[in-house]
């Protein structure tokens, strides 16, 4: 099948495309870096959102790539084609296309949770395979409002009511995630592939309203953007936000962290210096410690619940040692002494 014929003349003319492209140069150097040196893989998986960024910064730049991973979540012939969609359209654009592959079915644990992780890896390998410092993700402002909501019903903090950052370290090697669409919403991305001629794939799981967020995307989050039209700009500054107290206890915690004394497997304090810390600073410095330990591997996996806990059992005045284990790390909480330690088999 010969690739579409694309028109990117109109692209280049809408105001969230030209927002997308702002948003796109400020997370890549800024006003400092040449264009040709924001090299950027696009993840694309063919749908409209991942569609209109490739269209949209396809009108502005050249220095970019195309990838596409293939999951083992769904019948082979219906990711098999949309790969072959992601790559009819990369070379109508004129780009390389880069293919990853991604199996989480096997693994323990959440399945989406898995599968994410497992495609941000194999982003990470495209990326330093095509010689891209950047990835970019079609994640807009919908994306946004349905993982605050989430967050909310899952009792978050200020790190899970932050939202999506718009950018981030992916993994160890130099590689950062970055989002330009944060700020438009899924109506913009359409109009965008509209305006270029331009098909998209409609991913089946959107429609699995046994999934939250898709449930959460036809119900709560449809009816909030029409009761309040600003919701979607709200919930984004909210998240910013959050954001701002998150950075602020995570500076406060990574103080904690440093006074510890650690050793290659553990950090340990004394309990009467952490009498006087916070909660929310202690369970954020366990966290971070906890990361560090793990070489920054496993960072969101202490559970919220049995965390609050463990804190309560910090600064309790009862001398009787208490022992949490989440996998791979346990913290013992003793009279005198805190200690978190990887375990002998992590």
């Amino acid at each position: 099948m010969r690739p579409p014929t694309l028109d990117l003349r109109g692209v280049q003319h809408d105001r969230a495309a030209r927002g997308v492209v702002r948003r796109w140069r400020a997370l890549t150097g800024g006003a400092a870096v040449r264009d040709t040196d924001r090299r950027t893989l696009l993840a694309c998986s063919g749908g409209a959102d991942s569609t209109a960024l490739l269209l949209a910064l396809r009108g502005a730049a050249e220095e970019l790539a195309v990838a596409h991973v293939v999951h083992n979540m769904r019948p082979e012939a219906q990711t098999l084609a949309e790969r072959d969609q992601v790559r009819r359209l990369a070379s109508a654009l004129g780009l390389a296309f880069f293919e990853g592959r991604a199996g989480a079915r096997h693994l323990p644990g959440n399945i989406e949770a898995e599968a994410r992780r497992a495609r941000y890896r194999e982003l990470e390998r495209l990326a330093l395979e095509s010689g891209c410092p950047f990835v970019a993700t079609a994640h807009h402002a919908g994306d946004q409002l349905e993982t605050v909501l989430m967050a909310l019903l899952r009792g978050a903090g200020p790190r899970g009511l932050a939202g999506i950052p718009a950018s981030r370290r992916l993994g160890t090697r130099g590689v950062r995630l970055i989002r330009p669409m944060l700020d438009i919403g899924r109506d913009d991305a359409e109009r965008i592939c509209a305006i270029a001629g331009a098909e998209w794939a409609a991913d089946p799981t959107n429609a699995d309203l046994s999934r939250l967020r898709a449930a959460l995307r036809a119900g709560p989050a449809a009816e909030l953007r029409r009761l309040r039209p600003g919701a979607l700009r709200a919930v984004a500054q909210a998240a910013s936000n959050q954001r701002e107290i998150a950075g602020l206890l995570a500076s406060l915690a990574g103080q904690v962290v440093e006074r510890g004394r650690a050793g290659g497997r553990a950090v340990a304090w004394t309990r009467a210096e952490l009498r006087d810390v916070h909660p929310a600073v202690i369970a954020e410095a366990i966290r971070l410690a906890h990361a560090r330990l793990h070489g920054e591997r496993h960072a969101d996996r202490l559970p919220a619940r049995s965390l609050r806990a463990a804190v309560a059992a910090v600064l309790s005045r009862s001398g009787e040692a208490r022992r949490f284990v989440w996998r791979e790390t346990e913290l013992l909480i003793e009279a005198a002494t805190v200690t978190l330690q990887r375990t002998a088999d992590a």
